[in-house]
């Protein structure tokens, strides 16, 4: 088998990269849900079921504002509250409710329980060398990426 060119790479790459978002997304969807609402409960039981808003933004790499609408609609369905927390009023304690927690046991626990199936499809060897690679190329982009991102902006 021959080296793949650059060109064949990142359009194999960036391909499996969209698939697997495109998968969430219609999981998501299935659920009835925007994917930001999605990727909230799916954070919450990952986290134990609460967690700060800023805490949020951090884990998903969002916006405050994304995530801000997402929370409102969610708080607004009964499925979270909102809770400052002492000594900073702009950042709250996102809590699930009674009902947010049947939520996430339709929507995250099947999913994590799909994650935990496709996991388990992979030999031990397979999941270490997985993590591993991500993790190299996740390095090296953050690195070439900073070349640009410390260059003066241009108009």
């Amino acid at each position: 088998m021959s080296e793949l060119t650059f060109q064949e790479f990142i359009r194999r790459y960036n391909g499996l990269y969209k698939e697997n978002n495109e998968i969430y997304h219609r999981l998501a969807r299935h659920f009835g849900l925007s994917d930001t609402a999605f990727w909230i409960l799916y954070t919450l039981r990952e986290m134990g079921g609460s967690v700060s808003q800023s805490q949020l933004c951090g884990e998903l790499f969002l916006s405050k504002q994304t995530i801000h609408s997402a929370l409102k609609q969610l708080e607004q369905g009964g499925f979270l509250q909102l809770e400052n927390l002492p000594n900073n009023r702009k950042n709250k304690l996102v809590r699930v409710t009674p009902r947010g927690e049947q939520l996430l046991c339709q929507v995250a626990d099947p999913v994590f329980a799909m994650e935990e199936r496709t996991f388990l499809r992979l030999s031990p060897q397979q999941r270490q060398a997985l993590l591993e690679l991500d993790e190299a190329l996740l390095n090296a982009l953050r690195q070439e990426s900073n070349l640009i991102l410390e260059q003066p902006k241009s108009p």
